[in-house]
């Protein structure tokens, strides 16, 4: 993986695989031990998406660094591995299409 500074792809829109919008990238976190990355911290853009998302008491949401897929234009995440307040609901159903 190329390397990329963390404040060039600040504010950037998280999405997942299936291209839902989940919001915008506020930081990163790091393991201080092993300076390795372990979670991007999201602040969802919409209110939909703070009610469906489990998100801390800032109303930011934690996604485990191991569900980035790609950063490009969008840092894309896969769906399965964003934290929910419940399951399989929404856009996040299986088999699910996206709203038009």
């Amino acid at each position: 993986m190329a390397k990329i500074a963390a404040s060039r792809i600040r504010d950037r829109m998280v999405v997942t695989s299936q291209g839902h919008e989940l919001g915008l990238l506020f930081d990163v976190v790091a393991d201080e031990k092993t300076g390795k990355l372990v979670a991007l911290v999201v602040e969802p853009t919409t209110e939909e998406m703070r009610e469906m998302l489990l998100t801390d008491r800032e109303g930011l949401v934690l996604i485990p660094f191991t569900a980035l897929r790609a950063i490009r234009d969008f840092i894309v995440v896969d769906a399965r591995r964003v934290p929910r307040k419940i399951k399989k609901v929404g856009m996040f159903a299986k088999g699910r299409e996206p709203a038009v």
